[in-house]
């Protein structure tokens, strides 16, 4: 390769690593911003100018208060507590000497505290997914979906594997 070609190769992966690079340095906005955890405070950064070569071309300083719809002061911490769970599906999680009766639940957490500047994120639900008995050194494929599991508990399943 002549040196001609090494440094024009040089200069191209140079400049591709600093793109790469500069944008890994700044907390964009929409990715890093979260109503529910965020500070206010929190810095980040938004992009004013976008171009189709480079992606963004400039950024202006702002914060997560700015920019969401609500997030935490920083006199606050929150204090999320379950407030409840409901069961929406069941399912046989099977293997060939074993199986896992799992329970999908349906989780809402809220912030005793009140925190957040926007009282529509005071709480959240989330999906969980929960063993709450099992069959173990049993032969060839065992059912977590009837009879009664090692704990004790009558199984059963309605095949649901998601909240949704």
């Amino acid at each position: 390769m002549s040196n001609l070609c090494r440094r024009s190769l040089f200069i191209v992966v140079a400049a591709a690593a600093m793109l790469v690079f500069s944008g890994a340095a700044f907390a964009d906005c929409y990715s890093e911003c979260d109503p529910y955890s965020s500070s206010c405070s929190q810095y980040c950064e938004v992009c004013i100018e976008f171009t189709q070569d480079l992606g963004c071309a400039q950024y202006e300083a702002s914060t997560c208060g700015d920019h969401l719809a609500g997030c935490i002061p920083d006199n606050c911490t929150p204090y999320w507590q379950e407030t409840s769970r409901t069961t929406v599906g069941t399912y046989d999680g099977v293997s060939f000497n074993s199986c896992n009766h799992h329970l999908v639940q349906s989780v809402t957490v809220a912030d005793s505290n009140h925190c957040n500047t926007n009282s529509s994120y005071w709480s959240y639900s989330y999906c969980d997914n929960v063993i709450d008995d099992y069959k173990h050194n049993q032969c060839c494929w065992p059912s977590c979906c009837s009879g009664y599991g090692d704990l004790g508990s009558p199984l059963s399943c309605n095949g649901y594997h998601s909240c949704s």
